[in-house]
């Protein structure tokens, strides 16, 4: 499994999360479920992570794929305690979906800054995670949102649906890129004259 692959489960993950979130947020109970598709958030791409390190030939595994087995392996764990004991989250899950949305936001901003040499950055693909990450930060110190469950579920589910729908585009258009960089420049083939120019010799220049 490739790391693009990796990148577009991730996307698929938390587009799904933000649609269940937004549909079923005035859902009695909607914090124990929350729970558990925060934690499939963490568990899948860890463990497609893993899976893609495990397969790969020795020679084929890079620095990048040592250091991320310790987060992945943390995102596997957290991701399971989760979905098997989504009620110990009840108390906390409002803290952690702020959380959730700024870490998001600054991890996407921090990615648009370094692709913007390689990558023809638009101004607008900076709107939704710097919304992200604002309404992250207005679920975590905003009474009237802190007091209402289902505001602070159906505000994550719609900035996660948001959030991956920027980041799919900026991927697309990444792409683009990497497949003009790697497709061969095209040579125009010069015509070349192999006939020889018959020059005529007058009487004058044959006397020499």
């Amino acid at each position: 499994m490739k790391k693009v692959s990796i990148y577009l489960l991730t996307n698929v993950i938390l587009l799904l999360a933000g649609i269940i979130l937004v549909i079923f947020h005035a859902t009695p109970g909607i914090l124990e479920w929350g729970c558990r598709v925060l934690g499939a958030m963490f568990l899948l791409p860890s463990l497609a992570f893993l899976i893609m390190v495990a397969v790969r030939h020795a020679e084929a595994r890079t620095s990048t794929d040592y250091l991320g087995v310790l987060p992945a392996v943390g995102g596997l764990c957290f991701g399971l305690v989760m979905i098997i004991k989504a009620h110990l989250f009840d108390g906390i899950l409002q803290l952690l979906l702020g959380i959730l949305l700024v870490v998001l936001g600054l991890f996407h901003v921090i990615y648009l800054m370094l692709s913007s040499k390689s990558l023809k950055i638009k101004p607008w693909y900076y709107i939704a995670p710097v919304a992200v990450i604002l309404c992250g930060i207005l679920s975590l110190t905003l009474p009237a949102l802190r007091s209402s469950v289902s505001s602070v579920v159906l505000v994550t589910g719609i900035c996660l649906v948001w959030f991956t729908l920027t980041s799919s585009q900026i991927y697309f258009a990444e792409r683009r890129v990497r497949r003009a960089a790697t497709q061969p420049v095209e040579t125009v083939p010069v015509a070349q004259d192999d006939t020889i120019t018959q020059v005529q010799v007058t009487d004058e220049d044959s006397a020499f």
